[in-house]
């Protein structure tokens, strides 16, 4: 099994990326998905104490093939201070209702607690619905907004998240900012705060979907996916603090190179790749760490080789891969028809003459001195790119570049050859003044195509980090 990460973060108070990989927890979770089939409930599978059928009937498979649909299940594989091994399960939030379900490990919250701050104030929004249903008071609606708010920061505050140094941090420390709803309900989390209460220590994690499809496609039966990365990475990065031993970031600070999952669906993820990371292996056995790889071990039914385009290991941003042959099939047309739209945010080392224009150069590979492309007018390729000025600050200039054609090392060249713009992207070890990979400030930031499967047009967007 890979020792790529089925769950990371980047830790904010350490300043180091903490991550677990798969281990033989997918080995359990098959068994686990054995046992549903199986038994058809969640509370009498081995190892759980068999309920009457008055409470038991509301544990039953069955719910998660109605309205309700279906359900993130999760497996985490630990050993005890002897080296027992433990297995761990867990189910995303609440089942049908209930938080607790024998055999399962519990909420991270005090339920007791949850009901207190909101039982009172769920009725106060239900009496305030009805008042609105018969008024259409725009009053109501604001004091039913702000009762809502109110509510959904005291129940963050009843989350406290403790990590493996036995540190405890409620969810505000952990997100410092914006809270998404159900973070701290997920699968992973509910696992690794209950490992690290106990003195586990988490060897590998498992997550999968069972029961009837999501509304938006992205979940499926029997399907194994990644922790999600809106409401679990940031608490991923706090909870796993402790774990070097276990990580595949292991004694790595802040320039461990790690993905952020920006969408996932079951035929394509669209990822943000950080600079310094290679997007496709390269040659060699220290090369073979990069974004096609992780994907692989991420998402156990990837095809063989997801990329559908690629950006250089100096540049960060957003590419999506493609997890099916279809998907692959349709985007890589997409992008060689250039159906797609892709835009660049890049710093120069100086200030262009032209506030916009459209570059056009021929280019080619200098045998001599792979990787870097040079201008050559006879035997280069044209290389399409349009492109203005954002600001100018202390003699660098932000640039937004919009390329037409996908050359390699095209948007690079074309700032720095005194044929095209004449002032190199700030960091670029190639063409500029950089003497280190990770440091080019050129970041792919908006990436828009049609959807594989429903033809819906999908726009994607991600700020630099300059």
């Amino acid at each position: 099994m890979s020792a790529l990460p089925a769950a990371f973060g980047f830790c904010a108070d350490c300043e180091t990326v903490h991550s677990l990989p798969v281990g033989n927890s997918r080995k359990h979770a098959l068994e686990l998905m054995q046992q549903l089939d199986e038994f058809k409930r969640l509370d009498s599978l081995p190892g759980s104490n068999h309920q009457s059928e008055i409470i038991s009937h509301k544990f039953s498979t069955d719910y998660l093939w109605s309205e309700a649909r279906g359900h993130m299940f999760g497996v985490l594989e630990c050993e005890d201070a002897e080296g027992t091994p433990v297995v761990l399960k867990a189910f995303s939030g609440q089942y049908n209702g209930r938080w607790f379900v024998d055999g399962w490990v519990p909420p991270i919250l005090d339920t007791e607690d949850f009901y207190r701050v909101s039982t009172p104030v769920d009725h106060e929004i239900k009496l305030l619905n009805r008042f609105i249903a018969e008024q259409k008071n725009p009053e109501l609606i604001r004091k039913r907004k702000a009762l809502s708010q109110q509510l959904m920061k005291e129940i963050h505050a009843l989350y406290r998240l403790t990590n493996f140094h036995g540190e405890t941090r409620p969810l505000t420390h952990v997100f410092r900012g914006g809270i998404p709803t159900g973070a701290g309900d997920c699968c992973a989390p509910k696992l690794l705060n209950h490992a690290a209460l106990n003195g586990l220590k988490p060897i590998g994690l498992s997550e999968f979907y069972w029961g009837r499809e999501n509304k938006s496609g992205t979940r499926r039966h029997k399907q194994f996916y990644p922790a999600c990365a809106e409401k679990c990475q940031p608490i991923l990065g706090f909870m796993l603090c402790g774990m070097e031993t276990f990580s595949t970031a292991k004694n790595t600070k802040k320039s461990q190179k790690a993905i952020q999952i920006i969408f996932e669906d079951c035929e394509f993820v669209v990822v943000n790749k950080p600079s310094g990371l290679l997007a496709v292996p390269g040659k060699g056995p220290e090369n073979q760490d990069c974004v096609t790889a992780r994907i692989k071990a991420l998402y156990p039914h990837c095809i063989k080789q997801p990329e559908v385009h690629r950006l250089d290991m100096d540049t960060s941003g957003l590419m999506v891969l493609a997890l099916t042959a279809d998907a692959h099939r349709e985007l890589s047309r997409q992008f060689h028809d250039r159906e797609t739209e892709k835009r660049y945010i890049a710093l120069l080392d100086g200030e262009p003459a032209e506030e916009s224009g459209t570059l056009e150069l021929p280019f080619r590979l200098d045998v001599e001195n792979r990787p870097v492309q040079i201008y050559d007018p006879v035997h280069g390729k044209i290389g399409i790119t349009r492109w203005k000025k954002l600001s100018v600050e202390n003699g660098q200039t932000r640039i937004e570049f919009r390329p037409v054609t996908g050359r390699t090392h095209q948007l690079r060249i074309h700032a720095a050859s005194e044929y095209g713009l004449g002032v190199p992207i700030v960091g670029d070890r190639l063409y500029g003044s950089g003497i280190a990979p990770g440091q080019l400030k050129l970041h792919a930031s908006y990436l828009s195509f049609t959807h594989p499967r429903t033809g819906e047009k999908l726009e994607f967007l991600s700020e630099p980090a300059f």
